[in-house]
């Protein structure tokens, strides 16, 4: 099975409008600039220096396990689909655009806080240097993570495209499952490079 495919490349278009849609509305909203100030302050600043206070693995841990979050919740939504016995039971058409919503939702979401909102943020604060240098130091980590990530973000959407339902998307579940080890070993070493090399 190939990863890298349609649905992949649905969810990178999701994934890049929901960039630009997140650089525009920080450049636009003076309100929502604030908003996310204290939630890049709470949710990423604070826990990294607690983290920190512990050593470089304690950050690594957290980095990794910060990103897994999207990656398990890509093969737990489509899985509590297919096991629950809905009352009444789920339409196929409804099942369909839930599972093709969350892919192109999520990558939206992404694109939107984790990229485009976040270095517009660091652009307006900080200017395009402070945005160069966050650039300079991930280079190597950030594509690794967007890459490994957006992959399982796509796999409901993969299943809406084979249009799986009940029992069939559980068995198409086990049989991708080696793209969600394989994404769990790949972030794992990317938040290693990000705190160890710095890249």
């Amino acid at each position: 099975m190939k990863f890298i495919d349609i649905a992949f490349g649905a969810t990178l278009v999701a994934f890049g409008l929901g960039s630009l849609a997140g650089a525009l509305v920080t450049v636009l909203s003076s309100t929502f600039r604030e908003f996310l100030l204290l939630l890049i302050n709470s949710r990423v600043i604070t826990p990294v220096r607690v983290a920190s206070s512990l050593g470089a693995v304690a950050v690594m841990l957290l980095i990794f396990l910060n990103n897994c979050i999207p990656v398990a919740l890509s093969f737990s939504y489509p899985l509590m689909l297919g096991k629950v016995r809905w009352t009444p039971p789920i339409q196929k058409v409804t099942l369909i655009r839930f599972l093709t919503a969350f892919s192109l939702l999520t990558g939206g979401l992404l694109g939107f806080f984790n990229l485009g909102a976040t270095l517009t943020l660091v652009a307006e604060l900080r200017g395009p240097s402070m945005v160069n240098g966050l650039l300079a130091t991930s280079w190597v980590h950030a594509p690794l993570e967007f890459l490994f990530v957006l992959s399982c973000v796509a796999e409901p959407l993969r299943l809406a495209v084979r249009r799986a339902e009940g029992d069939e998307i559980v068995g198409f579940l086990r049989a991708d499952a080696n793209l969600f080890f394989i994404s769990l070993i790949g972030l794992l070493a990317s938040a290693a490079i990000e705190v160890f090399a710095r890249l």
